[in-house]
Protein backbone atom coordinates (compact mmCIF):
# COMPACT_ATOMS: atom_id res chain seq x y z
CA UNK A 1 0.00 0.00 0.00
CA UNK A 2 1.19 3.47 -0.90
CA UNK A 3 -0.29 6.30 -0.23
CA UNK A 4 -0.84 9.67 -1.85
CA UNK A 5 -1.52 12.70 0.02
CA UNK A 6 -2.28 15.92 -1.48
CA UNK A 7 -2.51 19.31 -0.16
CA UNK A 8 -3.91 22.75 -2.26
CA UNK A 9 -0.92 24.65 -0.51
CA UNK A 10 1.84 24.99 1.56
CA UNK A 11 0.00 25.83 4.48
CA UNK A 12 -2.46 22.72 3.85
CA UNK A 13 0.05 20.23 3.96
CA UNK A 14 3.67 21.22 5.02
CA UNK A 15 3.45 20.68 8.11
CA UNK A 16 2.35 17.26 7.64
CA UNK A 17 5.62 16.57 4.79
CA UNK A 18 7.92 17.95 7.26
CA UNK A 19 7.37 14.72 9.79
CA UNK A 20 7.61 11.99 7.11
CA UNK A 21 11.17 10.05 7.44
CA UNK A 22 14.00 9.19 4.76
CA UNK A 23 12.19 11.45 2.24
CA UNK A 24 13.21 11.82 -1.04
CA UNK A 25 12.57 14.52 -3.18
CA UNK A 26 11.13 14.99 -7.06
CA UNK A 27 9.94 16.92 -9.63
CA UNK A 28 7.90 16.31 -11.80
CA UNK A 29 5.47 18.89 -14.02
CA UNK A 30 6.72 21.97 -11.79
CA UNK A 31 5.73 19.99 -8.71
CA UNK A 32 7.56 18.97 -5.70
CA UNK A 33 6.81 15.26 -4.47
CA UNK A 34 8.09 14.17 -1.51
CA UNK A 35 8.46 10.48 -0.93
CA UNK A 36 8.95 8.85 2.29
CA UNK A 37 7.58 6.60 5.10
CA UNK A 38 4.90 8.22 8.12
CA UNK A 39 4.55 6.00 10.98
CA UNK A 40 4.80 2.50 8.78
CA UNK A 41 2.92 3.97 5.93
CA UNK A 42 4.41 4.93 2.77
CA UNK A 43 3.51 8.16 1.48
CA UNK A 44 3.90 10.60 -1.57
CA UNK A 45 2.61 13.86 -0.54
CA UNK A 46 2.53 17.25 -2.34
CA UNK A 47 1.04 20.37 -2.51
CA UNK A 48 -0.20 20.84 -6.28
CA UNK A 49 -1.55 24.30 -6.03
CA UNK A 50 -4.96 25.94 -6.00
CA UNK A 51 -8.02 24.83 -8.44
CA UNK A 52 -8.73 22.29 -10.58
CA UNK A 53 -6.36 21.60 -12.97
CA UNK A 54 -3.43 21.63 -11.22
CA UNK A 55 -5.13 19.11 -8.85
CA UNK A 56 -5.92 16.72 -11.43
CA UNK A 57 -2.17 16.91 -12.85
CA UNK A 58 -0.56 16.28 -9.26
CA UNK A 59 -3.06 13.20 -8.95
CA UNK A 60 -2.55 11.38 -12.69
CA UNK A 61 1.33 12.13 -11.94
CA UNK A 62 1.06 10.38 -8.45
CA UNK A 63 -0.81 7.56 -9.82
CA UNK A 64 1.38 7.01 -12.90
CA UNK A 65 4.78 7.70 -11.51
CA UNK A 66 4.71 7.29 -7.97
CA UNK A 67 1.67 4.09 -8.20
CA UNK A 68 0.19 5.18 -5.13
CA UNK A 69 -2.91 2.49 -4.22
CA UNK A 70 -4.51 5.35 -2.48
CA UNK A 71 -5.11 8.95 -2.12
CA UNK A 72 -6.19 11.29 0.49
CA UNK A 73 -6.92 14.91 0.59
CA UNK A 74 -6.18 17.31 3.61
CA UNK A 75 -6.61 21.52 3.23
CA UNK A 76 -9.51 23.90 4.14
CA UNK A 77 -13.31 24.65 2.70
CA UNK A 78 -15.35 27.08 2.93
CA UNK A 79 -18.49 26.03 5.11
CA UNK A 80 -21.97 25.85 3.40
CA UNK A 81 -23.88 24.24 5.65
CA UNK A 82 -25.00 26.26 8.66
CA UNK A 83 -24.32 23.20 11.22
CA UNK A 84 -20.48 24.52 10.78
CA UNK A 85 -18.23 26.59 12.72
CA UNK A 86 -14.82 27.77 11.45
CA UNK A 87 -12.57 24.58 12.63
CA UNK A 88 -14.83 21.86 12.61
CA UNK A 89 -13.99 18.82 9.44
CA UNK A 90 -15.72 17.41 6.98
CA UNK A 91 -14.78 13.88 5.39
CA UNK A 92 -16.61 13.29 2.36
CA UNK A 93 -18.68 10.51 1.22
CA UNK A 94 -19.22 12.14 -2.11
CA UNK A 95 -17.82 14.81 -4.34
CA UNK A 96 -19.53 16.28 -7.78
CA UNK A 97 -18.75 19.85 -9.09
CA UNK A 98 -20.81 23.15 -8.57
CA UNK A 99 -19.88 24.87 -12.24
CA UNK A 100 -19.51 22.14 -14.46
CA UNK A 101 -22.79 20.85 -16.21
CA UNK A 102 -24.20 18.04 -14.60
CA UNK A 103 -24.42 15.90 -18.52
CA UNK A 104 -20.64 16.46 -18.86
CA UNK A 105 -20.02 13.93 -16.52
CA UNK A 106 -23.29 11.73 -17.42
CA UNK A 107 -23.55 11.88 -21.19
CA UNK A 108 -19.76 11.83 -21.90
CA UNK A 109 -16.14 9.93 -20.32
CA UNK A 110 -16.44 9.25 -18.24
CA UNK A 111 -20.39 8.47 -18.19
CA UNK A 112 -21.42 7.96 -14.68
CA UNK A 113 -24.99 7.14 -13.54
CA UNK A 114 -24.57 10.27 -11.40
CA UNK A 115 -22.60 13.64 -11.07
CA UNK A 116 -21.99 12.15 -7.86
CA UNK A 117 -18.15 11.02 -7.02
CA UNK A 118 -17.93 8.05 -4.04
CA UNK A 119 -15.45 8.21 -1.22
CA UNK A 120 -14.07 5.24 -0.65
CA UNK A 121 -16.52 2.90 1.92
CA UNK A 122 -13.00 1.37 3.33
CA UNK A 123 -11.66 4.72 4.09
CA UNK A 124 -14.93 6.12 5.28
CA UNK A 125 -15.47 3.32 7.42
CA UNK A 126 -11.69 3.59 8.48
CA UNK A 127 -12.35 7.80 9.14
CA UNK A 128 -14.84 6.41 11.63
CA UNK A 129 -13.11 4.06 13.12
CA UNK A 130 -10.55 6.57 13.38
CA UNK A 131 -12.70 9.37 15.23
CA UNK A 132 -14.51 6.74 17.63
CA UNK A 133 -10.86 6.20 19.16
CA UNK A 134 -9.20 9.29 19.42
CA UNK A 135 -9.83 13.00 20.56
CA UNK A 136 -10.18 15.41 18.28
CA UNK A 137 -10.43 19.46 19.47
CA UNK A 138 -12.87 19.77 16.53
CA UNK A 139 -16.27 18.76 15.44
CA UNK A 140 -15.96 15.86 12.38
CA UNK A 141 -19.08 15.83 10.34
CA UNK A 142 -19.74 13.31 7.02
CA UNK A 143 -21.31 14.33 4.11
CA UNK A 144 -21.05 16.26 0.61
CA UNK A 145 -18.56 18.43 -0.67
CA UNK A 146 -18.70 20.36 -4.01
CA UNK A 147 -15.83 21.88 -5.91
CA UNK A 148 -15.74 25.26 -8.10
CA UNK A 149 -13.25 27.83 -9.03
CA UNK A 150 -14.80 30.59 -7.15
CA UNK A 151 -14.46 31.94 -3.54
CA UNK A 152 -18.67 31.99 -3.10
CA UNK A 153 -20.83 35.16 -2.41
CA UNK A 154 -24.14 35.13 -0.84
CA UNK A 155 -26.42 34.82 -4.09
CA UNK A 156 -23.73 31.81 -5.13
CA UNK A 157 -24.65 29.92 -1.95
CA UNK A 158 -28.48 30.13 -2.34
CA UNK A 159 -27.53 28.41 -5.60
CA UNK A 160 -25.35 25.92 -4.65
CA UNK A 161 -27.60 24.88 -1.31
CA UNK A 162 -30.57 24.74 -3.57
CA UNK A 163 -28.96 22.49 -6.25
CA UNK A 164 -26.53 20.29 -4.34
CA UNK A 165 -27.00 20.96 -0.47
CA UNK A 166 -23.53 20.10 0.95
CA UNK A 167 -21.81 20.88 3.89
CA UNK A 168 -18.63 22.75 2.34
CA UNK A 169 -17.13 24.02 -0.95
CA UNK A 170 -13.17 24.01 -2.05
CA UNK A 171 -11.48 24.38 -5.19
CA UNK A 172 -9.71 20.84 -5.68
CA UNK A 173 -11.60 18.12 -4.40
CA UNK A 174 -14.12 17.13 -7.28
CA UNK A 175 -10.96 16.98 -9.70
CA UNK A 176 -9.16 14.95 -7.48
CA UNK A 177 -11.93 12.45 -7.18
CA UNK A 178 -12.59 12.68 -10.97
CA UNK A 179 -9.35 11.73 -11.88
CA UNK A 180 -9.13 8.94 -8.99
CA UNK A 181 -12.56 7.54 -10.40
CA UNK A 182 -11.41 6.95 -14.02
CA UNK A 183 -8.55 5.05 -12.48
CA UNK A 184 -10.10 3.20 -9.91
CA UNK A 185 -8.13 4.20 -7.25
CA UNK A 186 -9.60 4.66 -3.72
CA UNK A 187 -9.70 8.04 -2.57
CA UNK A 188 -11.08 10.26 0.51
CA UNK A 189 -11.02 13.68 1.55
CA UNK A 190 -10.83 15.21 4.68
CA UNK A 191 -10.79 19.54 5.00
CA UNK A 192 -11.40 21.85 7.47
CA UNK A 193 -13.97 24.88 7.93
CA UNK A 194 -11.74 28.65 7.44
CA UNK A 195 -14.99 30.58 6.71
CA UNK A 196 -18.63 30.46 7.07
CA UNK A 197 -21.37 32.45 5.96
CA UNK A 198 -21.45 34.61 8.63
CA UNK A 199 -17.53 34.91 8.71
CA UNK A 200 -16.57 34.94 5.08
CA UNK A 201 -14.18 36.76 2.90
CA UNK A 202 -10.39 36.04 1.90
CA UNK A 203 -8.99 37.54 4.95
CA UNK A 204 -11.20 35.63 7.26
CA UNK A 205 -9.76 32.74 4.93
CA UNK A 206 -6.30 33.76 5.22
CA UNK A 207 -6.38 34.37 9.12
CA UNK A 208 -7.99 30.57 9.91
CA UNK A 209 -5.88 28.84 6.90
CA UNK A 210 -2.48 27.49 9.07
CA UNK A 211 -4.34 27.04 12.07
CA UNK A 212 -7.46 24.98 10.57
CA UNK A 213 -5.26 23.33 8.23
CA UNK A 214 -3.64 21.07 11.20
CA UNK A 215 -7.20 19.89 12.00
CA UNK A 216 -7.06 18.10 9.01
CA UNK A 217 -3.74 16.81 8.97
CA UNK A 218 -4.29 15.61 12.62
CA UNK A 219 -7.06 13.08 11.40
CA UNK A 220 -4.56 11.99 8.13
CA UNK A 221 -1.87 11.32 10.67
CA UNK A 222 -4.31 9.14 12.85
CA UNK A 223 -5.65 7.42 9.41
CA UNK A 224 -1.96 6.33 8.76
CA UNK A 225 -1.45 5.47 11.96
CA UNK A 226 -4.50 3.29 11.74
CA UNK A 227 -3.57 1.13 8.29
Amino acid sequence: MKIGVIGPTENEIMPFIEEICNKKVENVAMLTFYRGIYKNSNVVALYCGVCKVNAAIATQILIDKFNVTHIIVTGVAGGIDNILNIGDTVISTEITYHDVDEGILTEYHPWMESIYFKADSKLVELCRAVIDKNTFTQKIFFGRIVTGEAFISDSGRTEIISKYHPLCVDMETASIAHVCYVNNVPFIAIRSITDTEEECGVEVFENNCISVSNNSINIVKKILESL
